[in-house]
C-alpha cells in the first residue's frame, strides 16, 4: 500500500523512479495471460500455483539487503511480474466454487474482511515508519510469508473445485518440449483475438474499461509525488488517508456494491462509477488551493475526505475489476477471459504512467490530474451508452 511513498520520502527516488516502479507493477499484468495457460496446462495445478508464489515472493524476501531505490524498483517489479500469472486462477475459483446467485455478496463479504485487515495494518505501519521508515526490511518479508499462505489457500481451493468442474487438457507433465513452449507463448495471444472477434460486447466493454485505467495510471505517478513534494506530509497522515480512512469507506460500501453489482450486464455500474471517479482527482487539486495555499481547511482533514470519498467509489471498480468477465464468460473460458482483463491493465500500463509523468514535468501536477479526469468522463459515457444497447 505505501510502496511508492516509502521509495519517494525515504529513498529518496526521483520522480522517474517513481513512475518507472508504476510503469512495471502496472505492465506486469501483460503476463497474466499466460499464467492462465501454464497452470492450465500443468498436471497438478496446486503445486504450480505453489511454485509460482514461492518463487514472487522470494524477491520480498531479499528486500533487506540492499537500501537502494534501483534494488526496491527491481524486487517489487520482479514479484508483480510472476504474481500476474497467478492472477487469473481466482477467477476460476469464483466462477466454479461459488453459485452466481451468491457469487456477489459473498465476495463482498470476504472483501470486506479482508479490507479490515488492510485498515488495520496499514494504519499502524505508517506510525511505525514515521518512527524509523528502515523497517520496511522487515515488514516486506512478513508480507511474502502471509501471501504464501494466501496462496497455498487458492492451491486448496484449485483441487477443490477439480471433482465438480473439469478443467483444460493438461499438457504439462515436467517434460520441456518445444511445442508446449510455443503453444504457451502465442496461444493466449490467439486466445485473446478469438474472445474480442467471437465476443463483441465483451471487446466493447474492455475499451471502455481501458479508458478507465488509462485515466487511473495517468494520475498514479503523481499521487505519491503530490502527497510527499507538494502537500509535504509524514507518513502517518498518508498512512491514515490510505489505509484508515480508504478502507474504512471499502468496507462500509462494499456489501452495498455486491448488491448493485449483482451477477447482470456491469457496463451500467461501470459507468456510474467511472463519471463518479472525476472527483477524485479534482478533490486532489482542492487539497493544494484551499488547504496549502488558502488554508481554509486543514491539509489531513481535506486530504482524509478525498480518500473517503476514493474508498467508496472504489470498493465498486474493485469488485467490477474482478467479477465483470465472468458475466461475458462461457462456463469453461473463466480464467482466459480474466486473463484478457487483466492483460490490458498491462497494457495501458506500458504507456499510461509515463503520459502522466510528461505532463507532470512539461506542465504541472495539477494538469496531470485535469487529463486523468477527463478520461475518467470518456469512459463513464461511453459505459453508459453501452448500457443502453
Amino acid at each position: 500500500m505505501l510502496q511508492e511513498v516509502i521509495l519517494k520520502k525515504s529513498l529518496k527516488a526521483t520522480d522517474l523512479e517513481v513512475t518507472v516502479l508504476i510503469f512495471l507493477t502496472s505492465s506486469a499484468f501483460l503476463f497474466s495471460i499466460y499464467g492462465s495457460e501454464i497452470i492450465n496446462r500443468s498436471n497438478n495445478q496446486a503445486r504450480t500455483i505453489i511454485l509460482m508464489a514461492l518463487f514472487s515472493r522470494m524477491f520480498l524476501l531479499i528486500i533487506p539487503l540492499y537500501e537502494s531505490p534501483a534494488f526496491f524498483v527491481f524486487c517489487i517489479a520482479a514479484m508483480s511480474y510472476v504474481d500476474s500469472l497467478i492472477k487469473p486462477s481466482w477467477n476460476t475459483v469464483y466462477k466454479h466454487n461459488y453459485t452466481d446467485e451468491r457469487r456477489s455478496i459473498l465476495y463482498s463479504y470476504a472483501s470486506s474482511l479482508y479490507t479490515i485487515a488492510i485498515l488495520i495494518t496499514g494504519t499502524l505501519l505508517g506510525y511505525v515508519l514515521d518512527m524509523n521508515y528502515k523497517l520496511y526490511k522487515i515488514l516486506f518479508p512478513v508480507a511474502a510469508v502471509f501471501d504464501i499462505l494466501s496462496y497455498v489457500n487458492l492451491s486448496k481451493l484449485i483441487s477443490a473445485g477439480k471433482s465438480t468442474y473439469p478443467f483444460s487438457e493438461f499438457l504439462f507433465s515436467g517434460r520441456i518440449d518445444p511445442k508446449l513452449i510455443k503453444d504457451i507463448l502465442i496461444l493466449p495471444v490467439r486466445n485473446m483475438l478469438r474472445i474480442f472477434r467471437e465476443n463483441k460486447p465483451f471487446f466493447r466493454f474492455e475499451i471502455f474499461f481501458f479508458l478507465y485505467g488509462v485515466a487511473f495510471m495517468i494520475a498514479s505517478p503523481a499521487v505519491p509525488i503530490f502527497l510527499v513534494d507538494t502537500l509535504k506530509l509524514d507518513y502517518a497522515p498518508i498512512s491514515v488517508a490510505k489505509g484508515l480512512v480508504f478502507y474504512t469507506a471499502t468496507i462500509l460500501f462494499t456489501p452495498m456494491m455486491g448488491r448493485i453489482h449483482g451477477s447482470g450486464n456491469p457496463t451500467r455500474f461501470c459507468g456510474y462509477l467511472f463519471l463518479s471517479l472525476i472527483l477524485y482527482p479534482l478533490l486532489l487539486i482542492s487539497i493544494k488551493i484551499f488547504g496549502v495555499d488558502m488554508q481554509i481547511i486543514s491539509t489531513d482533514v481535506l486530504l482524509y475526505i478525498t480518500f473517503f470519498f476514493f474508498g467508496i467509489l472504489m470498493s465498486g471498480i474493485t469488485m467490477s475489476w474482478n467479477l465483470s468477465s465472468i458475466y461475458y464468460a462461457p462456463h469453461m473460458e473463466v480464467a482466459n477471459y480474466q486473463a484478457v482483463h487483466i492483460t490490458l491493465t498491462g497494457v495501458r500500463g506500458l504507456f499510461a504512467p509515463f503520459i502522466g509523468y510528461i505532463i507532470l514535468k512539461v506542465f504541472s501536477i495539477e494538469a496531470t490530474f485535469l487529463v486523468s479526469s477527463f478520461f475518467f468522463l470518456l469512459g463513464g459515457i461511453m459505459m453508459l451508452r453501452e448500457s443502453r444497447k
